[in-house]
C-alpha cells in the first residue's frame, strides 16, 4: 500500500504537470486545488491518530513537492540556451521546514543558495529573478507565509559570524538545520561543508552560551514552568524550543544530529531518548490541533480551547472538566519530563558551562593552608566534588535506602545539588519507597529536619518531585502532580502551584523589601517551622479527590501525620492550617474587620497566636504562588489589620488561656504516665510550674521526659559528699544521622557567663553549633540542648570529641582562672557546611524587643555565620553584664539567626537607647573581628 507521501506525489504528477509554455502564475487554480485535497487527507490523517512528528514531516513534504514543481515549471519557461547554461543554484529549506518539520500554519523559511554567477550589484540576474518570481509569486497568492533570501557561501559565512548581529545565532542554527528541496546537490554540499567549517568549528563556546542565554529568557517571558495553565507549546518550559535546543547544542559539541546517533554514542539512554521523542511527538500533534482549530498559526493552548482540542485529539469524556482534566495532565507530564530530561541532559554533557560556587568574602580572607579541602569528600556514601554531590558507588541507595532522604539533607546542608547520574540513580531505586520507608522513624526524622530548615527548603523538595521521590514517599502530594486546576486565577497545575508556594515562604525568610519585612519578622517567631512547611506542601492535596478540597485536605494531613508519627497538638495545628487555608483570605477581603464579632470567629477558628502566625505566612505565600496580579497592597493591608486584630483577640481572652492551660495540663499527664517509679511527683509538679510557656509549645511528652530525667539525675548529683561534683553538669549525647547533627543536653546551675563557657567549650572541642534551645528554670536549674556537628567534616560527633568536650566543659565549670580562650585558638579554622556566594552576602542586623517577653529584653541578632560567633557573642554579652535566660540559636543557609533572652544583673530590662547602643556597639566589634583575617580561628 503506498504511503501517505507517495499518494501526495502521485496526486502531484497528476495534477501539477503544466501545458507547455504555461507559467505557474496562470495555472494557479490546480495548484490551489491540489493543496486544499492533500491538505485535507492530511487533517484527516492527523485526526485518525497519525503521530505529530509524522503529520509535521507530510506536511513539509507536501511543500517540498509543491516547491520542485514551481520550480520545474519556472525553469521550463526559461529559453533552451537558458536551460543549457543554468548555473549552480539550489532552493534550501531553513528553520522548522528545514527540519522537515511543519505544522499546518507554520510559515516557510527558504533560501536560494547561489554561486555568484546569477548575481550583480547585489540585483539577481533575469534568469535567477524569472525563477524567483515564478516560485515566490505563486506561494504569496496561495496564502503562504514565506521567509525568504538569496546568498552565495560567503553570505551565508557572513550572516552567520556576524558579531554586531543579535540574530547570528538564529541564522547559524538555521543553516545547521538546512535541507536541499530541488536544485544542484553539489553546491548544497559545499554549503555543508563551509557550514561546519566556517560557522561552528571554533564557535562553540559562544554559540552554547548564547543558546543558554536565550534559553534563560524564554523560560524567564513564559512563566518558568512546565505545567502552566496556559502553555506556550513551543517557547514555554518544556515546550518545543526545549527540544529543539537540546538538538543544536549537542550538535555544535558533539557533532550528532538525531538523538539517535546521541543514544548510539552513549550520551543519552534508551529511556531518556523514548521519554523525549513521546513528549516531542505529543506536543507537535497537540500544536497541529491547536492550527487546525484556530486556521492560523498559534503556539499558546488557551483554556477556551482546551475542550475542543482534546475532544479532537481522543479525549471523550462526556464531561468537558473530566476531558480537560486528562488531557493537559497528559500534556504536562510530557512537558515535564522534556523539560527534566533536556536540562538533565544539558548538565551531564556540559553543554552548560560548570557552576562556579564563590566562596564568601571570610573565606577569601583565610590563608590557604588553613582551607579544608573542598573537593572529593566523602560522607554517608556519597562525594561532594565542587558545588555538586554524587554517589560513591551504585548500590549506594540498596545497601541503605534510607540514604534516599538523606542525601537530599547532606545536598541542603551544604548548598549542593544533586550530579545528573545520582538524579537517575534516585529514579531508578524509587522502587525502594515502600510502605516499610514511608512508615520509617529515621526517614521521618530526616524528612522533617528538611522541612525546618526555613529559607531553604522549596529548592529540596522541588529537586525531590523532578526525580519522584517526593511524590512516592508522600502519595497525597503525588496525587497532584501534573493535576489540572480549573480555577481561572491559576497560573500553574496543582503540583507546580505547591512548589511555588514553598519558594514564596523561602523568600519571606530572605526579603529585603520594607512590604515584606512584617513577614520576615513573623516566620521568625514560628517554632516549628516544619508545620507549616507541611501545610503548604498539603494544602491543595485534597483537589485530587472529589468534594471540597480543603476539609478532604484536612482528613489526609491527619492521615500523613499518623504516618510521621506527630503528636497530637502538631497533627491539629497542622489539620487546622490546611482545613481553613482559604479562610484568612476570605475573612479580611470580604468580612466586616470593625466587627467585633468576625474578629472573635476568626479567633475561634485559629486558636493560638502559633496558629495565626502559621496561617498568615501560609495565607501570604499561597497568594503569591496562585498568580503574581493576584496580590497587592490593598489586600496586604486588610491581612495585617485582621491579624492585629485576632492578635488581641487571642492574648486578651480568657478562652484562649484556659485553652492554653488545658493543652499543658494534657501535656502534663502525658508525661506523668511515663514517668519511672523512682520519680516523685512533685518532681513533675515543679518542672511544669517552674518553666516558660514557650517551652511547652515546642516539646512533646518524650522530649520533656528526657529533660525531666536530666534533672532528676542532677539533683541526686547534688545529693554527693563531694561539693566540687555539685558544679558539675550531666550531660546526654545523642547521635541524629538522619537528622544531620548529634544533640547534646546538658543541665547545671545557672550561673553568670554559662552559655559562653559552654559554647566555648563546644569550639575548643572542634566541635560546631547549628543550633541550640536553652531553658532556665525558676529554681536555677538550666536546661540546654544543642545541635552541634564535627566542625572539621560536618558529620556526627566522635566519641572522642564528645569525651573531649566533657572535660573541657568540666574544668570550665569548676576551675577558677582556667583558660578557655588559649585552647580555643589552638583549633584549626573551619568553615560553616553551607557556603554563600559573593553575591549573597549577609548584613548584621541587631534589634532589642521589650514586647515579647514580661521581665526580659529579647536581642535579635542575624549576621553571615562565621567562625566563633556565638561563643565571642555570648561571652560579649556575659561581659556586658548581661545575664542570659533563654536563648534561640539557628543557622538558616549560611545565616546566623540568634535571639538572647536578656536581663541586667539587677533584673531589669535595656531600656534606654545609650545602654542598648552600647550594647550593639559591642556586639558588631567582636563580629568585624571574626571577619578580619586575624579572627579568632574558633567554630561557631
Amino acid at each position: 500500500m503506498p504511503s501517505l507521501i507517495e499518494k501526495m506525489e502521485a496526486s502531484a504528477a497528476a495534477r501539477l504537470t503544466l501545458p507547455p509554455g504555461r507559467l505557474p502564475a496562470e495555472e494557479l487554480a490546480r495548484f490551489r486545488n491540489f493543496l486544499k485535497v492533500e491538505s485535507h487527507r492530511l487533517r484527516l490523517r492527523h485526526r485518525a491518530g497519525l503521530g505529530g512528528r509524522a503529520v509535521c514531516r507530510a506536511r513539509a513534504a507536501l511543500i517540498d513537492i509543491l516547491l520542485r514543481f514551481l520550480w520545474q515549471a519556472a525553469r521550463n519557461s526559461l529559453s533552451a540556451q537558458a536551460q543549457r547554461e543554468f548555473p549552480p543554484l539550489c532552493l534550501i529549506a531553513l528553520g522548522g521546514y528545514g527540519r522537515g518539520e511543519l505544522s499546518p500554519h507554520s510559515d516557510i523559511d527558504i533560501m536560494f543558495l547561489h554561486a555568484g554567477q546569477v548575481v550583480a550589484a547585489s540585483k539577481p540576474l533575469p534568469h535567477l529573478s524569472k525563477l524567483m518570481d515564478s516560485i515566490l509569486y505563486p506561494l504569496w497568492d496561495l496564502g503562504f507565509k514565506i521567509g525568504h533570501s538569496v546568498r552565495t557561501l560567503a553570505d551565508c559565512v557572513s550572516a552567520a559570524n556576524d558579531a554586531d548581529d543579535k540574530k547570528s545565532m538564529e541564522t547559524k542554527t538555521s543553516l545547521i538545520e538546512a535541507r536541499l528541496v530541488v536544485g544542484d546537490a553539489k553546491l548544497f554540499e559545499r554549503f555543508q561543508k563551509v557550514v561546519v567549517t566556517k560557522c561552528v568549528d571554533g564557535y562553540e563556546a559562544a554559540y552554547l552560551a548564547a543558546r543558554l542565554e536565550d534559553q534563560a529568557a524564554r523560560r524567564a517571558k513564559f512563566g518558568n514552568s512546565a505545567t502552566m495553565q496556559e502553555p506556550n507549546l513551543k517557547n514555554g518550559c518544556g515546550g518545543l524550543r526545549d527540544f529543539q535546543n537540546l538538538h543544536w547544542m549537542a550538535f555544535f559539541k558533539y557533532r550528532t544530529r538525531s538523538l539517535e546517533e546521541m543514544e548510539a554514542r552513549g550520551l543519552i539512554r534508551p529511556i531518556e531518548r523514548r521519554q523525549l521523542e513521546a513528549a516531542y511527538d505529543f506536543l507537535l500533534a497537540v500544536r497541529n490541533e491547536l492550527h487546525y482549530q484556530t486556521n492560523r498559526p498559534v503556539d499558546v493552548l488557551a483554556k477556551s480551547l482546551q475542550p475542543a482540542v482534546a475532544l479532537a485529539l481522543g479525549y471523550t469524556d462526556r464531561s468537558p472538566r473530566r476531558r480537560i482534566e486528562r488531557f493537559m495532565r497528559d500534556l504536562y507530564q510530557h512537558t515535564r519530563n522534556l523539560y527534566l530530561i533536556t536540562r538533565t541532559l544539558e548538565e551531564r554533557l556540559a553543554l552548560v558551562p560548570p557552576s562556579r560556587r564563590r566562596l564568601p568574602s571570610i573565606r577569601r580572607l583565610l590563608p590557604r593552608r588553613f582551607l579544608p579541602p573542598a573537593n572529593d569528600q566523602v560522607i554517608d556514601g556519597f562525594k561532594i566534588s565542587g558545588d555538586q554531590i554524587h554517589a560513591v558507588h551504585n548500590r549506594v541507595f540498596r545497601d541503605q535506602p534510607r540514604r534516599l532522604m538523606r542525601v537530599f539533607l547532606h545536598a541542603q546542608q551544604r548548598g549542593l545539588r544533586l550530579h545528573p547520574d545520582l538524579a537517575q540513580s534516585i529514579r531508578g531505586d524509587l522502587v525502594l519507597v515502600d510502605r516499610a520507608f514511608r512508615r520509617d522513624p529515621h526517614v521521618r526524622d530526616t524528612f522533617l529536619e528538611i522541612l525546618n530548615r526555613r529559607g531553604n527548603v522549596a529548592p529540596s523538595l522541588r529537586s525531590m518531585h523532578e526525580v519522584g521521590l517526593l511524590g512516592k514517599y508522600l502519595p497525597e502530594f503525588g496525587r497532584l502532580t501534573c493535576l489540572v486546576q480549573h480555577e481561572f486565577y491559576h497560573q500553574y497545575a496543582a503540583d507546580e502551584h505547591t512548589l511555588m508556594c514553598l519558594a514564596k515562604l523561602d523568600e519571606v525568610w530572605e526579603a529585603q523589601a520594607p512590604a515584606v519585612q512584617p513577614y520576615a519578622h513573623l516566620f521568625q517567631t514560628i517554632e516549628r517551622p516544619f508545620v507549616l512547611y507541611l501545610a503548604l506542601l498539603l494544602h491543595d492535596a485534597g483537589k485530587a479527590c472529589q468534594g471540597p478540597h480543603s476539609e478532604i485536605g484536612g482528613q489526609l494531613a491527619l492521615q500523613v501525620a499518623r504516618r510521621l508519627d506527630l503528636d497530637g497538638a502538631t497533627a491539629h495545628s497542622l489539620r487546622l492550617l490546611i482545613e481553613q487555608h482559604l479562610t484568612m483570605a476570605q475573612t479580611s477581603q470580604r468580612r466586616d474587620l470593625e466587627a467585633p464579632e468576625v474578629i472573635r470567629a476568626f479567633a475561634t477558628q485559629v486558636q493560638t497566636i502559633e496558629n495565626l502566625r502559621m496561617l498568615t505566612l501560609h495565607t501570604y505565600a499561597d497568594s503569591l504562588a496562585t498568580s503574581d496580579k493576584l496580590w497587592n497592597g490593598f489586600k496586604d493591608s486588610l491581612l495585617w489589620m485582621l491579624y492585629h486584630k485576632t492578635e488581641r483577640a487571642l492574648l486578651g481572652g480568657t478562652d484562649f488561656i484556659r485553652a492554653e492551660e488545658k493543652q499543658r495540663q494534657l501535656l502534663a499527664e502525658e508525661v506523668g504516665r511515663l514517668l519511672p517509679p523512682s520519680f516523685k511527683e512533685d518532681e513533675l509538679a515543679a518542672h511544669f510550674s517552674s518553666l516558660p510557656a514557650r517551652y511547652f509549645q515546642i516539646h512533646n511528652a518524650r522530649e520533656v521526659m528526657t529533660d525531666l530525667a536530666l534533672a532528676h539525675r542532677f539533683m541526686h548529683l547534688q545529693l554527693a559528699d563531694d561539693d566540687k561534683r555539685a558544679l558539675e553538669p550531666i550531660i546526654a549525647w545523642h547521635n541524629e544521622p538522619d537528622r544531620g547533627f548529634t544533640s547534646a543536653k546538658i543541665c547545671t546551675w545557672n550561673r553568670a557567663g554559662l552559655f559562653s563557657k559552654i559554647a566555648g567549650s563546644f569550639t575548643a572541642a572542634g566541635i560546631n553549633i547549628l543550633g541550640a534551645q536553652v531553658f532556665s528554670r525558676s529554681d536555677g536549674i538550666v536546661l540546654d540542648t544543642f545541635y552541634v556537628a564535627d566542625a572539621r567534616t560536618g558529620g556526627l560527633v566522635s566519641k572522642q570529641e564528645r569525651e573531649r568536650f566533657e572535660a573541657i566543659l568540666v574544668r570550665a565549670l569548676t576551675e577558677d582562672g582556667f583558660n578557655l580562650h588559649s585552647l580555643i585558638d589552638r583549633q584549626p579554622r573551619s568553615r560553616p557546611p553551607y557556603q554563600l556566594d559573593e553575591t549573597e552576602g549577609i548584613p548584621t542586623r541587631i534589634s532589642f524587643d521589650n514586647t515579647s517577653s514580661p521581665s526580659r529584653t529579647v536581642i535579635d541578632l542575624e549576621t553571615e555565620d562565621c567562625v566563633g560567633l556565638l561563643h565571642a557573642v555570648s561571652e560579649a554579652l556575659s561581659g556586658l553584664g548581661l545575664d542570659i535566660s533563654l536563648a534561640k540559636i539557628a543557622t538558616e543557609k549560611g545565616a546566623a539567626i540568634d535571639s538572647f533572652y536578656v536581663a541586667e544583673i539587677d533584673g531589669g530590662k535595656i531600656e534606654t537607647p545609650a545602654r542598648q547602643q552600647q550594647i550593639e556597639s559591642r556586639l558588631r566589634q567582636v563580629i568585624a573581628a571574626l571577619q578580619a583575617p586575624s579572627a579568632s580561628t574558633a567554630s561557631r
